[in-house]
C-alpha cells in the first residue's frame, strides 16, 4: 500500500488504532464490560492494515478497521465519559485524552453524521 492510501485509511472514521482499542478493552474490562471487551480484544487480533513498505513503526503502530455495532459504540463512549470524569487514565497512566473523540467520531462515522462518512450504516446490530 502507498502511503498516500495508507494515509487516507487510517484517517477514515471507521478505522481505530491497536493503541485506542487495546486501552479500551482494559478500562472496559474494569468498568465490568466483558463482552465490549472481548469484542475489542478480538478486533487487535486480526491482520492490520497493510503499511506502506517503507513503513518504521512496529505492531504499536497498527491500525484496524472497526465493525462494531453503533449501539456498543455509543455504549463505549458513555462509559468513557464516566470513566475520565472519574479521573481514570490508562494501563499505563496516560489521561484519556483524544479516547472519547475518537469513539465519538466512529460513532459518527457509523451514523453518517461525519462529514467523510460514506453514509449510515442502517441494520447492524445495536
Amino acid at each position: 500500500m502507498d502511503w498516500q492510501t495508507y494515509q487516507a485509511c487510517c484517517d477514515r472514521g471507521d478505522v481505530l488504532s491497536r493503541y485506542l482499542l487495546e486501552q479500551t478493552a482494559i478500562l472496559l474490562a474494569d468498568a465490568g464490560e466483558q463482552q465490549l471487551a472481548a469484542a475489542l480484544q478480538a478486533v487487535s487480533g486480526r491482520t492490520p492494515l497493510p503499511k506502506p513498505a517503507d513503513h518504521r513503526g512496529g505492531p504499536g503502530s497498527d491500525f484496524f478497521v472497526l465493525e462494531l455495532g453503533t449501539g456498543q459504540a455509543e455504549r463505549i463512549v458513555a462509559l468513557l465519559l464516566e470513566a475520565r470524569a472519574a479521573g481514570a487514565r490508562t494501563a499505563e497512566g496516560r489521561s484519556l485524552g483524544g479516547f472519547v473523540e475518537a469513539w465519538q467520531e466512529y460513532v459518527d462515522w457509523r451514523t453518517g453524521v461525519h462529514p467523510r462518512s460514506p453514509g449510515p450504516a442502517g441494520g447492524e446490530p445495536g
